[in-house]
């Protein structure tokens, strides 16, 4: 992986999620630990999740958004995000899901300190 690279990815798959996904985003941006990249899979969503996920990306330039074409279902999904993603670690987040605010920062602590259990 070349370039700039953040410490963690983390990936959030989103389908026709417009009900929970503003939450979901903030509770990643809000996050103690701040070097992490946050890629958004719009998995051909059919509501306004789309134009949620844009106000926040005007917001943010550590929000990358990538659109299927069409539906591809959350292996698909998941797998794309893994190949676009450049974080020394993966975090996985569903659109649906809230994240503590020190999530981040307590995985990547625990990581970095028990580097052997990967």
């Amino acid at each position: 992986k070349y370039g700039m690279s953040s410490k963690v990815s983390v990936i959030m798959p989103v389908y026709n999620s417009e009900e929970y996904l503003g939450q979901a985003i903030e509770s990643i941006l809000n996050q103690t630990f701040r070097d992490f990249e946050l890629l958004i899979i719009n998995d051909g969503s059919t509501d306004n999740s789309m134009e949620i996920i844009n106000q926040y990306c005007k917001k943010d330039n550590r929000i990358k958004v990538y659109s299927n074409e069409s539906n591809k279902g959350l292996p698909y999904t998941r797998e794309r995000a893994l190949n676009l993603a450049h974080g020394e670690y993966i975090a996985l987040m569903d659109a649906d899901d809230i994240s503590y605010k020190e999530r981040l920062e307590i995985q990547v602590r625990y990581l970095d300190d028990f580097n052997d259990v990967f």
